[in-house]
């Protein structure tokens, strides 16, 4: 418990002595008591702020209230003084949550008119924990448990309490004629708090296809945001010595998301602690295979070959540790652009897709590697299965960054510049969505715009040059020459 809270806790409150504590519910408000349960069940002050759409000080605010007005001191008194009142809490024949992030599936609620139709709601259903339970770094309750809730008003938090998961996916479908309309929500089992939620229409010509398509839009967000819901305590809680090699891996996912170089060195102090512990964990390997390739392509490094090589040597690793592992063979896969293995690369991000069709992020990189190739048709077309699949992706300036790429290449310099522009949007400090404005404008003879373009790059970017045109080469010799002429003409020297 911090010192603020333990400052903040009133000295001389009168004691119930001998008298049977009163019960928090009816001390606290309905606010402070979500707060009070969330936190002594090990949420974190951002993790609550998220959901209750305040600020995080406030949530401080409200526990130094909360401490004050139940006469506890520290975490472990408010766990015994809350949970005493909570009956799921306080089972003791309830399974304990794994480390990795779980989820429990329930059936999804048939609202059409017509209950024949639950047959569809139900496909639905069965589709997504399948999907979900080929991901290595989740914790996937089966469809005959979860099943057994179907068709009863459940308490979500007594569900995730029940079956020992964090997060509960609950649902409908409704279906008019040929039009169906699924809506997905995703609910933090600890407060019962809202975490996501989307909503996806179609049509049912092609029931099939239908159900693959959400299937892949539900999961690729879901896995991204369960990631970076899971591990979300701060860095400086990284000296801790009891962390786990999960917990040590989870956390340095979380960081990769940062994209900066004092998070990314703080990831690197985690995931060798890891290793130490555990050299053969193919998600260490896998995660800084990850974190040396983007401290290479994002110029966190003098010299960007020595983190390239060891991402490619980490990402073989981690491959060879876990082939059925789909990130690492997408981490293997993209460590490989900047050091001629293009080939590979686009094999390994392949083998990626194939392992689990539902991962975003290797048909976007597979998209960014076909660009590279010159491959532009097909390029296109995973860059776009990977934004329609992920749309909240936070790495998603990498696949508009990779459209423009694409479309350079086709010399369709319009999109080029509109996807450029959107990725420059998205993230001002990407170094390849500036080359590619510039280069675009150079190609269509606007030389004023395309040095508007360089001069508003190292407004972000002081020290970009030329030379970083080398961290991801377009394979063509010639044209990654003209890449460079243009480059030149735009003012990088």
């Amino acid at each position: 418990m911090p010192d603020l809270l333990r400052c903040n806790t009133i000295i001389g409150q009168p004691s119930h002595g001998n008298l049977a504590p009163v019960s928090p519910d009816e001390i606290l408000s309905p606010r402070e008591i979500e707060i009070a349960r969330a936190y002594a069940q090990g949420d974190t002050y951002q993790g609550i702020a998220t959901r209750l759409g305040i600020a995080p000080s406030t949530v401080r605010t409200h526990l130094a209230t909360i401490y004050r007005k139940l006469e506890v001191s520290t975490k472990l008194d408010l766990r015994r003084r809350i949970g005493a009142d909570a009956s799921a809490e306080a089972a003791t024949d309830l399974p304990p949550r794994p480390d990795k992030p779980s989820i429990a599936v329930l059936a999804f609620e048939n609202m059409s008119d017509d209950p024949g139709q639950e047959f569809f709601s139900d496909a639905i259903t069965t589709e997504i924990i399948t999907a979900l339970s080929r991901s290595p770094w989740l914790f996937i309750i089966a469809r005959n448990t979860t099943f057994t809730y179907k068709g009863q008003n459940v308490d979500v938090r007594r569900v995730a309490a029940e079956l020992g998961v964090r997060f509960v996916l609950e649902g409908s479908v409704r279906r008019a004629g040929d039009r169906v309309r699924v809506t997905a929500e995703l609910i933090d089992g600890l407060t019962g708090g809202h975490v996501w939620s989307d909503r996806y229409d179609g049509e049912t010509r092609d029931v099939f296809d239908l159900q693959d398509a959400i299937t892949r839009q539900v999961v690729a967000s879901i896995q991204t945001i369960v990631h970076r819901s899971t591990i979300d305590q701060p860095v400086e809680r990284q000296s801790r010595p009891d962390l786990t090699v999960w917990e040590l891996t989870m956390r340095s996912w979380h960081l990769l998301y940062d994209f900066a170089p004092e998070a990314y060195a703080s990831a690197k102090t985690l995931l060798e602690r890891a290793l130490a512990i555990d050299p053969e964990s193919a998600e260490a390997n896998m995660v800084l295979s990850l974190i040396n390739h983007h401290i290479a392509i994002l110029g966190f490094a003098p010299d960007p070959r020595p983190a390239m090589e060891a991402a490619y040597a980490l990402g073989r690793r981690a491959t060879q540790l876990d082939d059925r592992n789909e990130y690492a063979h997408w981490a293997l896969g993209i460590s490989c652009w900047g050091l001629q293995r293009l080939d590979e690369g686009i094999a390994a991000l392949e083998r990626a897709v194939e392992l689990n069709p539902n991962c975003s992020l290797a048909y976007g990189s597979l998209g960014t590697a076909l660009a590279i190739a010159g491959r532009t048709d097909e390029a296109i077309r995973n860059q776009e299965i990977a934004i329609r699949m992920n749309p909240r992706d936070p790495s998603i300036f990498f696949r508009f960054s990779g459209l423009a790429l694409a479309h350079y290449m086709a010399g369709d310099f319009e999109m080029a510049i509109s996807w450029a522009e959107r990725a420059i949007h998205r993230m001002p400090r990407w170094y390849l969505a500036h080359f590619l404005l510039a280069a675009s404008h150079v190609a269509l003879g606007r030389g004023d715009r395309a040095r508007a373009a360089a001069d508003a790059s190292r407004e972000v970017l002081p020290d970009l040059s030329l030379a970083d045109v080398e961290r991801i080469p377009i394979r063509d010799a010639a044209r990654m020459q003209e890449f460079r002429d243009r480059l030149e003409v735009a003012g990088y020297g």
